[in-house]
């Protein structure tokens, strides 16, 4: 970036305003998560005679005339920035020229790659923290390619910028620009206020008392596609543009309308039947709000907040009892449009123990900000403005970026890899546009009878999963059968040429276990459902200590994935592992992918569903248990009667745990472990109390007694109590 631009004689001092609501919240989740990134860009492609100054100058007349744009936050540490009353940050409100970020870049393209060349260049070049306290919220880059082209890329933080600003900015710029080409010049003008925030106390406490009585901590966590790959990244990653036929969107206008509905009624009710075709009954979406009024409107700034509305789908709904719903839902949404998102999680927390911060409130958002397409013209020049361009926020897990322009609508799916694969979010955008078809051909029609449920052929042949070429039967290879302990313990012998084997369940990918498969043992998973019998076997190899697959079906079964009623689930959705012709629920989880393989999840009793998280102990055992080290893990998940967070505790048995003694409990050994779980345990469940034991007790059966295993660690804790 380009040094502020200099001024001449003095510079007037800064003027200290308070953040609002939503940027005191936005503020404080950056203190939080420093390396988050909180903005977004826009761009414009210029064709014809412009010099950069006079684009320079353009940009510093819009700045000059939003306070926003050109305010440093001071924290309550520094100098100045307890003034004022109150101990929080404040925003410093410095001149435009003494804060302009300015550069210019040459940047080859060629003509008509202009705007996707500018893309690559802001995310390769200028994506990342934004340290507030430095750099003002907006930030200018020229690209100039040659030919009288050029792009004016305007990066900025959403602390000062919304969806909204980005067509007030363009307005202004352009008419800005316009008037610098004349010999006139642009005319003086005051410089706009800062918004007003209205006192919202009694909303406040009505919204609060509207999500207590949701019972926000028993909603279960958000059913998606699944892909073949865990990735935890958190970067934000967009799905190409897809286009809503304009057949489905005039049906859905007709519908909404007899209904008394929006529009975009009718896009939240069909994404409502998407989540629901997937298993999700109960779930909550995040809609971003204007809550300017007219006397605002022309003021760039925050004027946008996050109102989460929740949805509740039955399973015979139709479509236009989907639409009464969603409406009723974004009633509410518009009712308390002016409630600061921050403050309702704050809140919560403060007076009620009820910590959502990671959970059902940013699980999925939809956004449909109003598009305008005339922001005015610069004569002599041509003007290609870029307003979808790919978001680098992460808001949510998942945003559905919803558009409509006349009498079409488009959409992109912004993802986090965390979330979905890109196949899981094209998936997803997929079916939103399959199901909008079929939704309003067929508005009258329960949406249990359009789902695509799923159910996979008998079969004798093995289904080969992505690593594997082993074949098992139930006699297969001898060796040793019986508990995780006999596997683990076989795995520690010196004939590495052997076969153990164990029950799935069972089944942890220990370091040891890996160092015995890559030495060319061969593992093998009895996969027998308590109620439904045996459904074949897995053969576990290390290079894939993830994905437990049923390598192996047992002939002539038809399998499917059902959700907790019985309904069957399209491929690539977890759900309970069952049979096509018996009606019993089954006890495993699983998913069947793209390919008609089956991959398994773990039991159906170490899932839980707490504030709109699925948190899956199994996967948590299985992360401890690859651990440098260990030799058994287990999670013990402990909800209880008045708590707002469930109490969990992570058991590590260490290698050498067995002979450790009375040294395995020792205080620095303790210290060290839960340090290292820690470090390792999956994002949004609560911190665990982390214990080193010698063993896990065990039933006869050979499955960690979980019922010992809660005595045994209480006992311990009151034994270190009295001492």
């Amino acid at each position: 970036m380009s040094e502020p631009t200099p001024t001449n004689g003095a510079v007037p001092a800064p003027v200290l305003v308070r953040l609002s609501p939503a940027q005191e919240s936005m503020w404080l989740e950056q203190q939080l998560h420093p390396s988050a990134i909180n903005g977004g860009f826009l761009s414009v492609l210029l064709r014809g005679d412009v010099t950069a100054e006079q684009v320079r100058a353009a940009c510093l007349i819009v700045c000059d005339d939003h306070p926003q744009l050109r305010g440093l936050v001071v924290a309550h540490d520094q100098p100045g920035g307890s003034e004022g009353g109150g101990s929080g940050a404040r925003m410093a409100i410095h001149p435009a020229s003494a804060v302009l970020q300015f550069e210019e870049v040459p940047l080859s393209a060629a003509p008509g790659g202009e705007l996707e060349a500018a893309r690559s260049w802001y995310r390769e070049n200028r994506v990342g923290p934004w340290d507030l306290t430095v750099r003002s919220p907006i930030a200018f880059s020229l690209l100039d390619h040659g030919e009288q082209r050029c792009t004016l890329v305007v990066g900025v933080h959403h602390i000062a910028f919304d969806g909204r600003s980005k067509f007030v900015f363009a307005r202004q710029f352009l008419r800005a620009l316009a008037a610098l080409r004349t010999a006139a010049g642009p005319p003086e003008r005051p410089s706009q206020d800062l918004p007003e925030h209205p006192e919202i106390d009694q909303e406040l406490d009505e919204v609060l008392q509207h999500w207590l009585a949701a019972d926000l901590l028993t909603l279960p966590g958000l059913v998606l596609p699944r892909g073949d790959g865990a990735d935890p990244g958190e970067e934000v990653r967009p799905t190409p543009r897809f286009d809503l036929p304009a057949e489905h969107c005039a049906r859905l206008r007709t519908l909404t309308k007899e209904a008394g509905a929006s529009f975009f009624t009718g896009l939240v009710a069909c994404l409502a039947a998407v989540l629901s075709e997937y298993g999700n009954s109960r779930f909550v979406m995040g809609i971003p709000v204007d809550t300017s009024v007219p006397r605002t409107r022309d003021q760039i700034g925050l004027q946008i907040n996050v109102v989460p509305c929740l949805i509740e789908v039955e399973r015979d709904a139709s479509f236009r009892d989907l639409l009464a719903i969603s409406a009723r839902a974004l009633g509410l949404v518009h009712r308390y449009r002016r409630v600061p998102f921050g403050w309702v999680l704050r809140e919560l927390r403060r007076r009620h123990g009820v910590d959502v911060s990671q959970g059902a409130f940013d699980r999925i958002g939809v956004s449909y900000p109003t598009v305008v397409s005339d922001v005015g013209e610069v004569p002599g020049l041509e003007c290609d403005w870029d307003f979808f361009a790919p978001n680098s926020t992460r808001s949510f897990d998942l945003i559905l970026q919803l558009r409509r322009e006349g009498d079409a609508a488009y959409g992109r799916l912004d993802f986090t890899a965390a979330s979905l694969d890109p196949a899981g979010a094209l998936r997803l955008t997929a079916d939103f546009t399959r199901l909008l078809g079929q939704l309003t051909e067929r508005p009258d029609t329960p949406l249990g009878l359009l789902a695509q449920g799923y159910v996979r052929g008998a079969s004798t042949e093995r289904v080969a999963s992505p690593s594997l070429s082993l074949s098992l039967s139930p006699d297969d290879g001898g060796g040793v059968r019986g508990s995780f302990v006999e596997l683990t313990a076989a795995a520690a012998g010196p004939d590495a040429s052997r076969v153990a084997r164990c029950p799935v369940e069972q089944f942890l990918p220990t370091p040891a276990v890996a160092a015995f498969s890559r030495a060319g043992g061969r593992v093998l998973l009895d996969v027998v459902d308590p109620a439904l019998g045996r459904l074949g076997g897995c053969a576990w190899r290390a290079d894939d200590p993830y994905g437990i697959w049923l390598t192996d079906p047992a002939p002539g079964r038809r399998f499917q994935v059902t959700d907790p009623a019985g309904r069957a689930l399209p491929p690539g959705i977890p759900g309970l592992l069952g049979l096509a012709d018996d009606p019993r629920p089954g006890a495993l989880r699983a998913w069947i992918d793209a390919a008609d393989r089956i991959r398994l999840l773990g039991p159906v009793d170490l899932a839980h569903g707490w504030a709109g998280r699925l948190l899956d102990r199994a996967d948590a055992e299985a992360v401890i248990a690859a651990l440098p080290g260990v030799r058994e893990a287990a999670v013990l998940w402990e909800p209880r009667a008045g708590d707002a967070v469930p109490r969990v505790s992570a058991v590590v048995v260490p290698v050498a745990g067995a002979n450790a003694g009375a040294d395995a409990g020792a205080d620095a050994e303790q210290r060290l472990w839960r340090r290292t779980v820690r470090r390792s345990w999956p994002s949004g469940w609560p911190q665990p109390a982390v214990h080193v034991l010698g063993r896990l007790p065990r039933t006869p059966s050979g499955t960690v007694d979980r019922a010992a295993l809660g005595t045994a660690l209480s006992t311990a804790l009151s034994t270190a109590l009295r001492g």
